[in-house]
């Protein structure tokens, strides 16, 4: 893609006042309860710029409490901000348009409810101005040429006239140019027209090659004035490559046998009821219609048979030639579609065939298990069912399949039974390789547990408008529920038993204090009791998720987290909601090391872990002066690599730890530097000061 959409906002739309910035990934996944506002959302993306045209309507869309009051012109109000990155190739080809005009990185757009579009950019783009002097000079030279004219002969007084009246004409534009700044511009052009128009006026055989010389200068400035300037050229390139937005709301599972005559009075009945939609869109792929499909079955002998008419050979034949144009298209269509659709499920190869039987129409399907053996498609399984039905309705109402297009899928697979749910997730990451894909449930078995941070769950707070949750989950039970589910809520709910309870970023964190923990109680230090437990939560962004589904069950954990930017900024998106005014129970490592930049790597030190990474990294990696000054002991460490040319591979920091657990494991305790037990024990402190002030259960 060549804007690549990065998050979106939506405002003044049916129940959402102001949606805040909501980052979009690959597969963003809306959850909450019915009437939260799940699909006002994808309505108002998919509005901003649809691949069938549907503009937004104020009457119906914008919040009724606030209609009367406040709307007036459409032009005032926004509805959606969407954000876009353009591709490195695209601000290439840009650059080459634009004449090596800066381009920016990401541009944000805005549709309003009269459906103007405004533009804004990280990097301003502006044309240099086109100077005046350029004319002043071709103006000057031109009164100068004047002056010099040659009179023919016995014409002096009359060359004389034309002198003067030239150059004075000349003069008095050159001072009207003088005074403007920039010929782009309303003014600049008029100048240029009138110069232009006034020149063929003074156009005689003496001054021909003055008029001639002066204006092509003119001619050639005002192609430049009349140009469109750079940021309008750039916003209609950037619009021009918007992608589409296609939504999905209804999910009609194809029949293996139409009836043609019943579905031709469907049609015409209701083309939009979602079973006659997806039946249609599967004659459109054929490219042919339900009533030319029945035409061409037409039997002319059987008709002339029936009413006494004598059956010719011609009648025959026409009627032979009709179905063979069937049957050759029905067999175009089905390789076809067999081929894009394997290609596209990506599981195994499937042969869809079409096949026009007197007044049916029907599919049979085959894989390549069994190749020779077609099953009608209804004895498929639900998934298959569902998996084509919406690919034929995507292929042919997205154009062909828009490479540039969004999809939006409301509700999807919700009658599926959970393991096609299941699938279904797969089928997402599939189809999301090309068309990024963004989708309402509230079903667990469509939230992906293995990427939990691309959900957005969606709640209705007590004035009944939509809140939308980006650093964390919200309390409300009915929402995170299946979020809870996809987790894996059932593999950790032993936790939810326990009440004191310490979140940490990393399984390397909790490897380092479990140790030390069994360490300081050992050598009879301060350590954590046994009734707190430590929990890894899988990397920083996954905190404040974890930190929601404990308080769902009534119960605050305390968050430890690194003194690092990863980490200030989770403690700023938990002060925010879910830890407000509950601040003791978010500790942060520096505030017990003393240091600004810090991490669970910093309490064992460099003497520690570093003769361990040798191991890991396979090289030798020692710290100058200028790797101690960059952060933490992490940070220093990646300096120091990348100075030696050492690469630490993904996992190198839970590696270092449980190699160094397991050694310490087997060693005396004493064997642990002092520093480390020294440092340890004032962490487990500070732990424990933070529970005596933080453990409140929350109300459920």
């Amino acid at each position: 893609m060549k804007l690549m959409a990065r998050q979106f906002r939506v405002s003044n739309f049916r129940n959402i006042d102001d949606s805040g910035w909501i980052p979009l990934e690959r597969v963003t996944a809306f959850v909450g309860r019915n009437e939260a506002g799940k699909t006002a959302l994808l309505k108002a993306l998919h509005k901003f710029n649809p691949a069938t045209e549907e503009p937004y309507n104020a009457q119906r869309e914008f919040p009724r409490d606030r209609f009367t009051a406040e709307f007036s012109d459409g032009g005032d109000w926004p509805v959606c901000r969407v954000e876009f990155e353009l591709s490195t190739d695209f601000r290439d080809e840009l650059a080459e348009r634009l004449n090596g005009a800066g381009i920016p990185q990401t541009a944000v757009l805005t549709r309003y409810y009269d459906g103007s579009l405004e533009y804004e950019y990280d990097a301003e783009v502006s044309d240099d101005p086109i100077d005046p002097g350029d004319l002043v000079g071709a103006l000057a030279e031109f009164a100068s040429g004047a002056r010099r004219l040659a009179a023919p002969q016995d014409q002096e007084a009359a060359t004389q006239a034309l002198r003067t009246q030239l150059a004075d004409w000349a003069d008095g534009y050159q001072q009207a140019a003088r005074r403007l700044q920039d010929l782009r511009s309303d003014k600049g052009v008029d100048l240029l027209e009138q110069v232009r128009s006034e020149s063929n006026t003074h156009a005689q055989p003496v001054s021909a090659d003055l008029v001639e010389a002066l204006q092509r200068t003119v001619d050639d400035l005002r192609d430049k004035a009349e140009t469109a300037p750079l940021p309008q050229q750039l916003d209609e390139a950037i619009e021009a490559e918007l992608p589409v937005f296609i939504y999905f709301e209804n999910y009609g599972i194809l029949d293996s046998a139409v009836y043609l005559p019943r579905f031709l009075e469907d049609l015409a009945a209701g083309p939009e009821e979602p079973r006659v939609r997806t039946i249609n869109a599967m004659f459109k792929h054929v490219k042919l219609t339900a009533q030319e499909i029945s035409d061409l079955g037409r039997e002319e002998a059987e008709e002339a048979r029936s009413e006494g008419r004598s059956v010719t050979e011609e009648l025959i034949a026409r009627d032979q030639e009709r179905k063979e144009l069937r049957s050759v298209k029905l067999n175009s269509a089905s390789i076809d579609i067999s081929k894009r659709f394997s290609e596209w499920f990506g599981q195994r190869r499937h042969k869809i065939r079409y096949q026009a039987d007197g007044p049916y129409f029907r599919i049979w399907v085959s894989d390549d298990r069994r190749p020779d053996v077609d099953i009608e498609l209804e004895s498929r399984s639900k998934g298959f069912q569902w998996f084509f039905s919406f690919y034929l309705v995507f292929l042919v109402e997205s154009g062909e399949g828009h490479k540039d297009a969004i999809l939006l899928l409301d509700e999807p697979g919700l009658h599926l039974h959970p393991t096609a749910q299941q699938e279904l997730m797969g089928f997402f990451e599939t189809l999301s390789e090309d068309n990024p894909l963004i989708y309402t449930t509230h079903s667990p078995f469509l939230i992906d547990g293995e990427r939990i941070h691309r959900v957005r769950p969606v709640t209705e707070d007590d004035t009944g408008h939509s809140r939308i949750s980006v650093d964390g989950w919200p309390k409300d039970r009915e929402t995170i529920f299946p979020l809870q589910a996809a987790a894996g809520y059932a593999m950790v709910r032993g936790l939810f038993q326990h009440k004191k309870n310490v979140l940490v970023e990393g399984m390397s964190d909790y490897l380092y204090l479990h140790a030390l923990n069994l360490h300081c109680h050992a050598l009879g230090r301060q350590g954590l009791p046994d009734d707190i437990y430590i929990t890894p939560c899988g990397g920083t962004k996954l905190v404040g998720h974890l930190a929601s589904l404990f308080l769902g069950q009534g119960v605050r954990p305390v968050v430890l987290l690194d003194g690092d930017d990863a980490g200030r900024a989770r403690r700023d998106a938990l002060m925010k909601e879910l830890y407000a005014g509950h601040e003791k129970a978010v500790l942060m490592l520096s505030d017990v090391l003393g240091e600004e930049e810090c991490e669970i790597e910093d309490i064992i030190g460099e003497a520690t872990i570093l003769p361990v990474l040798k191991d890991v990294a396979e090289k030798r990696i020692t710290l100058n002066q200028h790797d101690r000054s960059t952060g933490s002991l992490v940070t220093q460490i990646k300096s120091a690599a990348a100075r030696h040319g050492a690469e630490l591979k993904s996992g190198w920091k839970p590696e270092v730890a449980r190699q160094l657990v397991v050694a310490w494991s087997t060693a005396d305790p004493k064997d642990v530097p002092s520093d480390i037990l020294d440092r340890a024990e004032a962490l487990f402190a500070e732990l424990l000061k933070r529970f005596s002030g933080a453990m409140v259960e929350v109300a459920p």
